[in-house]
């Protein structure tokens, strides 16, 4: 799925497009910033409680079926076959959008 954003953002240089994008790649940031959050409170939990927290299994669950989310989580184990994320400018007409991460397309 996200390979295919990345073609989509690669093929299409008109404004719509590239702004949808745009919020795609930022609600992925925000995935991934609340799988890690979820991570630290289990591990909190775990040290401070022992066990699990029952509360964040659900959400890990989804969390789990998240394109984004898988793919940082394979990258961090070293077994995905992604390649490092490098920074991509697509703030090309300074609109106040980030860079965002991206792998380059294959």
């Amino acid at each position: 799925m996200l390979a295919k954003l990345r073609a989509i953002w690669v093929d299409h240089t008109d404004e719509m497009p590239r702004m949808l994008l745009n919020e795609i790649a930022r609600l992925h940031g925000v995935l991934r910033q609340v799988d890690q959050l979820s991570a630290t409170v289990a591990s909190v939990w775990l040290q401070e409680r022992g066990g699990t927290l029952s509360a964040l299994h659900q959400p890990n669950l989804l969390l789990e079926q998240e394109p984004a989310v898988m793919e940082q989580k394979a990258r961090r184990s070293g077994r995905g076959v992604a390649p490092r994320p490098s920074k991509l400018d697509i703030d090309d007409d300074d609109d106040g959008y980030l860079p965002i991460e991206l792998d380059e397309p294959s």
